[in-house]
């Protein structure tokens, strides 16, 4: 049976940055690492996060502590980080098989405020002590999200995913600016991912990604490596497809950060959230809800998230998925 494709809590993409990467968990929902069905996704959505700075011990913190080479600095900074994102996504479910899988493509360019951790960013640049307070409410287009390979294997009560993408950094980013709306950097995800069906109505999902990243432009600054694991569950309530499920996700960088600027703080971050799915009308139009709630933060901003949107699906006819 077709179910929403419920793509994705792209939110949590676009609130990383500097020091931080561009990929965060829990942004896919545990059935979205598999191609979709043939033919187009349209999702269109809105996010709004709520964060806080979180220091080395893991405790929130009005102090960020930037120990550049030679040059320690303190700054209090206010805890009041608002953001909001707006993300139009282009998804292809393609005909046929690639190695035997099925396969898929995406696309996603994003528009949103500048985010609590580019808030980091422009922190983290300042020279000497001070208090600064985040109250930027520009708006403008972040980076870029684009995923060609997309691939994804069936057997039995089990379903296999590879998957490939790449950050462009197509968002404003100008070292040392206040309103900056992207990192500036190239990022690549590599994720493999395992669903287990153990039921008709029940999906088990567990998915680990590795995101490298490049040489952020104009600055001596290359952001470490993360690895991610992404695990979650859902729960098919009826036979149009309405779905509920439960996610989580753990985050840990991995390689040390490299070049003269930055925090060169090692970060961790850790969620858990859920979401629920509807059909407005079955097989074509549905909405979507999610919240999730960071933990464990250290050395990054955290807190809670929601987002709502609606998915519009134009299937292929004939479509086999």
């Amino acid at each position: 049976m077709k179910q929403l494709i419920s793509l994705m809590a792209f939110l949590l993409f676009v609130n990383s940055g500097f020091a931080q990467g561009h990929y965060n968990g829990s942004s896919f929902n545990p059935n979205d690492y598999f191609a979709p069905h043939e033919g187009f996704i349209i999702p269109v959505w809105y996010g709004y996060a709520d964060m806080n700075y979180y220091n080395a011990q893991g405790k929130k913190s009005d102090q960020l502590i930037n120990p550049t080479p030679g040059n320690p600095t303190t700054l209090n900074i206010e805890q009041n980080v608002k953001t909001h994102s707006f993300i139009l996504m282009a998804i292809y479910g393609g005909k046929g098989k690639i190695l035997n899988a099925n396969w898929g493509m995406m696309i996603i360019p994003t528009l949103n405020s500048p985010t609590a951790n580019i808030a980091l960013d422009y922190y983290s640049q300042q020279t000497g002590p001070g208090k600064y307070v985040f109250t930027n409410k520009s708006l403008g287009f972040g980076d870029m999200y684009i995923q060609p390979v997309w691939l994804s294997w069936k057997k039995g009560d089990f379903q296999y995913a590879l998957n490939y993408g790449v950050w462009a950094p197509t968002g404003k980013y100008e070292h040392g600016s206040l309103d900056n709306g992207g990192h500036g950097y190239w990022s690549h995800n590599i994720r493999g991912a395992i669903k287990y069906k153990p039921s008709v109505k029940v999906n088990l999902s567990f998915a680990p990604t590795l995101e490298i990243n490049h040489w952020q432009k104009k600055t001596d600054f290359k952001e470490g490596s993360h690895l991610t694991f992404d695990a979650g569950g859902s729960y098919l309530l009826n036979a149009r497809g309405d779905e509920v499920g439960l996610f989580g996700h753990y985050s840990q960088q991995v390689s040390d950060d490299k070049g003269t600027v930055g925090s060169f703080l090692s970060d961790q971050i850790a969620g858990i959230g859920g979401f629920v799915s509807y059909w407005i009308v079955p097989k074509k139009i549905g909405a979507m809800a999610r919240i999730t709630q960071n933990f464990a933060m250290e050395n990054r901003f955290g807190g809670i998230a929601f987002q709502g949107g609606v998915n519009i699906l134009i299937p292929n006819k004939n479509s086999a998925h």
